[in-house]
């Protein structure tokens, strides 16, 4: 398994370009690779990190690009091109505001157009956090109280038919998709299409400390490629494991051991 970590105190692009160059040094050879990082900023900053490893020499760059933006990617995704485009923020916003305001106050919707639009902005992070996790809204709310609320919390369900009823009818009208949910089809797309054949080309996947289960699925993918690395950033390789085993998830090192399990890695893979 192809999993590593670069030390917490060692610059962590600059330390990740080096180690590229230095196993392929040829110019050419340093350019058949496809580097996939966290952020587009962080896509950026790791060309500038190469430019500063090569110390002007002359340099074909690798292809990098962020995890968040796949279908720029120029491979083959299997099934990206049957994906529908993904709304607009500003638009999904509106729509998700005027969806609130249709309730006329009912079961605890403000009724009031800027009340109304501050409560779609956390409905629009709600939605979010439930495609990056794979959870089903409509199944999972019901079960969220037991019956000694319920008689408030069934109100409560009524105001979030708004995610789980209305606006899957808008987004179905509108022939869009969530943005996030799109991302994770487009990870879950790539993983299987990787999983079946991995691409020409060496892939590494560099810089993410958490993430969602699509993201970790596509990780466990590249590192079970002869050519796939997966680069974490500062794993705590020296804590105990009876420390280890039991952070508490406001640790710092909570994110990646969640990531590692994902990976279906444990620390003593790391290298």
């Amino acid at each position: 398994m192809n999993v590593f970590s670069i030390s917490a105190g060692v610059p962590f692009l600059d330390a990740l370009a080096a180690w590229w160059l230095g196993r392929n040094g040829d110019p050419l050879v340093c350019a058949d690779g496809l580097f996939l990082m966290p952020t587009r900023r962080a896509a950026r900053a790791l060309t500038e990190a190469f430019l500063g490893a090569a110390e002007g020499r002359p340099l074909l760059l690798p292809r990098i690009s962020a995890i968040g933006a796949l279908d720029e990617v120029p491979l083959a995704l299997a099934g990206a091109l049957e994906l529908a485009p993904a709304v607009g923020e500003a638009e999904r916003l509106a729509a998700l505001t005027r969806l609130v305001m249709a309730l006329e106050g009912r079961h605890g919707a403000p009724a009031t157009a800027d009340r109304a639009w501050l409560l779609a902005a956390e409905l629009a992070r709600l939605l979010d956090e439930a495609h990056r996790e794979g959870v089903d809204l409509a199944e999972a709310l019901p079960r969220l109280v037991g019956a000694d609320y319920a008689e408030h919390w069934a109100d409560t369900l009524l105001f979030l038919t708004i995610v789980t009823q209305h606006w899957p009818g808008w987004l179905e009208a509108a022939g869009k998709i969530d943005a996030a949910a799109r991302g994770v089809r487009l990870l879950e797309a790539q993983a299987a299409a990787w999983r079946g054949a991995g691409p020409a080309c060496p892939v590494v996947v560099a810089g993410t400390s958490g993430g969602v289960r699509a993201m970790g699925a596509l990780m466990r993918v590249v590192a079970r490629m002869p050519e796939g690395f997966v680069v974490l950033p500062g794993v705590d390789l020296a804590m105990p494991e009876a420390l280890w085993e039991g952070l508490e998830d406001s640790h710092p090192q909570a994110g990646l051991a969640s990531l590692l399990a994902m990976i279906g890695a444990t620390r003593g893979d790391v290298r």
